[in-house]
């Protein structure tokens, strides 16, 4: 049996809006709930006077809040910030919360630029591509124009991920930034391979012709297309569509029915789980 917690002041009417990870806050638990599962996102911003504020209209806590003003008057560590909110609510061990302020320390030492990117790697290895790429986006400022290697990495980042979403439009045209900056062969590739996947076969073909000097890739990024398509026919998900085919044209529709609500649930669940947390 898990343990049980006891509750601390008020459910809020108004929630607590935290931007970066599009989430909506209710109580002083569920904050401190996301402070324990998402620490490696966790950076200064949280440290605010509207967070106090929010401490103290919503959740009812005037004591924790009266603290926490202290703290931001005084520009206080954002491992500081946290781990006092964690223990004046209980719902974690001392082992625990020591284990949190030593990443929020080993966090706060890293550069704007460090944290950016390591927010970005944990959206992506995630699964949250759409996160990850607001990210990148904002990573971009950050990023100075001379430091080519690592902008030609953003870029190439970047159209990955809207491959990944199947937005090979955009992937193409930050993979050819990326390809401007850093004119590497696996980059071209890359490029090649969603160009053609975005364009019609005769721009395509267009496309092609315009640049023949890359025709051993050209004929690498078919054969990579080709193997892609074989798995595709021969994958779990083509036999799930075929089977719902299959009930529809025998006339079987409550079975039909009732795959197709449970694959739309699926692609429900999938998309909510790339666009929060």
């Amino acid at each position: 049996m898990n343990n049980v917690c006891l509750c601390v002041g008020n459910y809020a009417k108004i929630p607590y809006y935290v931007k970066l990870s599009d989430v909506n806050l209710y109580s002083i638990e569920e904050l401190c709930y996301y402070f324990y599962n998402k620490v490696r996102l966790i950076d200064d911003s949280i440290v605010t006077a509207e967070l106090v504020k929010w401490i103290r209209e919503e959740c009812g806590l005037d004591e924790l809040a009266d603290e926490l003003e202290v703290y931001v008057r005084k520009r206080v560590s954002v491992a500081a910030f946290v781990t006092t909110i964690l223990q004046k609510t209980g719902m974690y061990d001392d082992k625990t919360i020591r284990q949190i302020e030593v990443i929020l320390k080993e966090q706060s030492s890293l550069t704007m630029l460090e944290r950016y990117k390591k927010q970005a790697e944990y959206f992506y290895q995630q699964g949250r591509f759409r996160q990850a790429l607001v990210i990148y986006a904002e990573l971009a400022e950050y990023i100075p124009m001379n430091n080519k290697a690592a902008r030609a990495l953003m870029y190439y980042n970047m159209a990955s991920l809207y491959a990944l979403d199947f937005a090979y439009g955009l992937a193409a045209d930050y993979y050819y930034k990326a390809y401007c900056i850093n004119p590497d062969d696996r980059i071209r590739l890359a490029y090649i391979i969603a160009s053609k996947k975005a364009m019609t076969d005769y721009a395509y073909g267009g496309f092609r012709r315009e640049n023949p000097d890359w025709e051993e890739d050209f004929v690498r990024a078919e054969k990579l297309c080709e193997e892609a398509d074989r798995k595709w026919q021969t994958s779990n998900e083509r036999a799930r569509l075929e089977q719902l085919d299959e009930c529809k044209a025998g006339g079987d529709m409550e079975n039909y029915y009732r795959q197709a609500k449970g694959l739309i649930s699926q692609l429900k669940h999938d998309y909510k789980r790339q666009t929060q947390l």
